[in-house]
């Protein structure tokens, strides 16, 4: 059976490195968006090349019949592999806008990818910023999450306002798409499966769109049978320390890990450059 992946970010590399299928993008590139916002600091590599995309851009798709339309050619897999993310201009348009303000007063739109609001935050007060925050503190991932955030954020002085200016907009559908699609617990929507940002209800996390990636890709193979549990996990980079969160509250779990250490900002900085080194493969990086 031969299967086809669209689109090479975060969800679609992950599943080209376990299935070596034909994967098509509109760009020969992967971009690490964590490494791109430690760009506002110091310019550091965010982007790779990948020599094994096929650069083509996809016109029209039926799920239903698999079948696909792009610039060049038609395709009709076995199995076909949404991973066409989100458009992400305007978040990206936004936060080049606001780095030239000295004063921010900063939110996010969509409250479930709050954690980009906080980051950038965290980013932006370390360049001698006069940042305030407006949201939750993540309080959908559960209480010690939330208080831990909150605590550090007044620590290192960024309080509260009730009037945001800066709001980090919600990134948008992909082409052809006119909205999110909601999957069953095996990632399936109608008889395609759909992975990493084009999930509706998932935040536009690229850990958990990583893991998308690779829960298909070994469905697909047989390698499991169990349907998708998905966890939020990132580390927030207070500038003096790494606040690790893993979480499943989101989903109605019961797990809320928080730990703070010096380690895991370093794990962080090193967790920039392995994906570029990498291909944007997770590895190892899978069971931290």
């Amino acid at each position: 059976m031969n299967s086809l992946i669209l689109g090479a970010g975060y969800a679609g590399i992950n599943a080209y490195h376990i299935l070596k299928t034909n994967i098509i993008a509109e760009k020969e590139e992967f971009v690490f968006y964590t490494a791109y916002l430690r760009n506002l600091i110091n310019n550091k590599p965010f982007s790779k090349k990948l020599t094994f995309v096929k650069r083509e851009k996809v016109i029209d798709i039926d799920l239903k019949s698999k079948w696909v339309k792009t610039d060049k050619y038609e395709y009709t897999p076995d199995n076909l592999i949404v991973a066409l993310g989100c458009n992400k201009n305007d978040i990206l348009i936004k936060i080049n806008e606001i780095k030239r303000k000295d004063k921010l007063r900063i939110t996010s739109e969509d409250p479930s990818n709050d954690y980009l609001a906080i980051q950038l935050a965290f980013y932006f007060k370390n360049l001698g910023k006069d940042v305030k925050y407006y949201g939750d503190y993540l309080q959908y991932l559960g209480e010690k999450v939330s208080s831990t955030i909150k605590y550090y954020m007044e620590k290192y002085g960024i309080k509260e306002t009730e009037k945001p200016e800066d709001v980090i907009p919600s990134c948008k559908p992909p082409h052809p798409f006119s909205s999110f699609l909601k999957v069953n617990e095996y990632l399936q929507y109608e008889n395609s499966f759909v992975i990493g940002d084009l999930i509706q209800g998932y935040p536009k996390l690229g850990e958990l769109a990583m893991r998308t990636g690779i829960y298909v890709a070994n469905y697909i193979l047989g390698k499991s049978n169990s349907p998708f549990r998905p966890i939020f996990i990132t580390i927030i980079d207070t500038g003096k320390e790494g606040i690790h969160i893993r979480s499943d509250k989101l989903w109605n779990g019961k797990i809320e890990v928080v730990k703070v250490s010096k380690m895991r900002q370093l794990m962080k900085r090193f967790i920039e450059r392995y994906y570029l080194i990498r291909n944007g493969k997770m590895g190892f990086l899978y069971h931290l």
